[in-house]
C-alpha cells in the first residue's frame, strides 16, 4: 500500500473512532462531561476539545488557513453536542485534506511554527502520523474517562475498524 492510501485509510478510521466515542460520550450528563477527573485536560469535555484544538492547529499549518486556536487547552465548544458537530466537520476536513494530496507530498517537507513561534520542518507523512497518533492517544484518555462513569466505552481499535467498518 502506498502512503496516500495508508493515510486515506487512517483518515476514515479517525472519523469512525471519533463517531463511536462521541456516541458514548453523548450519554453523559452535562455535569459529568465537565467534571475534572484528573486527566491531562481535566474532563471529557476538556479532552475532546483539546483533540479538536490540535487538529485545527495542524490543519491550519497544512492548508495555510482556517481556524487557529491560540492555546492547547482552549475550550472551543462548551456543550458536548456543539463539540460533536464541530468534530464531525473537522473529520470531514481531514478526510478531504488527505485525499487532495498527491503521493509525492507525503515525503515532502512541511515547514511550520509551533504555538511559541519556534520553526520546525518534518516530512508531511510524519506530520500526519503525529496528527493521527495524537488523536488516538487522547481518545484513549477520553475512553478511560467514559469508563470511570460506568459507561461501556466502545471498541475503537484500528483492526476492529478494518474488520467491522
Amino acid at each position: 500500500m502506498n502512503a496516500k492510501a495508508h493515510f486515506d485509510r487512517l483518515a476514515l478510521y479517525n472519523r469512525w473512532a471519533n463517531r463511536r466515542l462521541y456516541e458514548t460520550a453523548a450519554q453523559l450528563a452535562d455535569a459529568q462531561a465537565r467534571e475534572d477527573r484528573g486527566a491531562f485536560f481535566g474532563s471529557v469535555l476538556g479532552t475532546l476539545n483539546h483533540i479538536l484544538v490540535a487538529d485545527r492547529i495542524w490543519l491550519e499549518r497544512i492548508e495555510g488557513g482556517g481556524p487557529k486556536p491560540s492555546a492547547l487547552d482552549e475550550i472551543l465548544h462548551d456543550r458536548l453536542a456543539d463539540l460533536r458537530a464541530a468534530r464531525e466537520a473537522e473529520d470531514e476536513r481531514i478526510i478531504r485534506v488527505v485525499a487532495e494530496q498527491p503521493e509525492e507530498r507525503f515525503e515532502a517537507p512541511l515547514a511550520y511554527r509551533n504555538i511559541a513561534g519556534t520553526a520546525y520542518e518534518l516530512p508531511f507523512g510524519e506530520v500526519l502520523t503525529h496528527v493521527f497518533n495524537h488523536q488516538t492517544h487522547h481518545r484513549g484518555q477520553a475512553h478511560g474517562l467514559l469508563s470511570q462513569f460506568g459507561l461501556k466505552a466502545p471498541v475503537i481499535d484500528f483492526v476492529y475498524f478494518r474488520l467491522n467498518p
